[in-house]
């Protein structure tokens, strides 16, 4: 774990994906973006025994440039982090170019009807409540995952 020179704030940018990555690779990379460990550690857990590759943020203030590098298929995102919450960071990936198609899926404690209105007006694809079940984040993710796959 390192942390960030701004307040001392743990940051965690763990990867098990070789930055570098070619496309013609078959195991989907999904980036999780979330200030509790507890949540990207289960995330982990859940994409690694079913296949995926998958790196966790704890602090997307400093990492949000590696997710470029990253080049992920999926981004999962959490909505309530300090310093820059998930709203803002789904609207500036948005503004590139290179995260126009790629979904983005709010992860939030928020269940409400506003939340999802607004996830949805920065440009979020989807939004999943915790807590959430193992099936219930592997339906969400392959929704959007397998077409993809099936095209490269």
């Amino acid at each position: 774990m390192v942390t960030s020179s701004h307040n001392k704030i743990p940051l965690l940018i763990y990867t098990n994906q070789p930055v570098n990555r070619t496309r013609q690779q078959k195991k989907p990379h999904v980036v999780c973006i979330d200030d509790d460990l507890s949540v990207g550690k289960t995330v982990e857990s859940i994409l690694m025994k079913n296949g995926y590759q998958i790196s966790l943020i704890t602090d997307p203030l400093p990492g949000l440039s590696l997710i470029f590098e990253l080049n992920p298929d999926v981004i999962l995102c959490d909505i309530a982090m300090p310093r820059l919450d998930g709203y803002e960071i789904c609207a500036m990936l948005r503004h590139s170019k290179v995260f126009q198609y790629i979904p983005i899926m709010m992860l939030t404690g928020k269940e409400g009807f506003i939340d999802r209105i607004r996830a949805r007006m920065v440009g979020a694809t989807d939004y999943l409540t915790k807590p959430f079940g193992e099936q219930e984040l592997l339906l969400l993710i392959e929704k959007y995952v397998t077409p993809k796959i099936r095209t490269r």
